[in-house]
């Protein structure tokens, strides 16, 4: 998944710069205690992977470029030029 997680970032910035980051999260790492909001999902057996906008989870179970931009765009995030 952190591949999958590289080609996003990538995706990503090429479309919108520095207004968006990519950050991979190994949720067997110490990391994840700094996310309390995953750790719950989890408890719920929610599938990974988690992705979250705004430090908010949004989508579970896969990550898909365009369902992740038009949710960037409803918030009104355009794609740079």
């Amino acid at each position: 998944m952190e591949e999958a997680a590289t080609a996003l970032r990538e995706q990503l910035a090429g479309r919108y710069g520095s207004a968006v980051t990519v950050e991979y999260l190994d949720v067997y790492s110490g990391a994840l205690r700094e996310h309390p909001e995953v750790t719950q999902l989890l408890t719920k057996n929610v599938p990974l992977p988690i992705v979250s906008l705004n430090g908010e989870p949004t989508f579970a179970g896969g990550i898909s470029l365009e369902m992740i931009e038009e949710e960037l765009q409803s918030q009104g995030l355009a794609p740079q030029a």
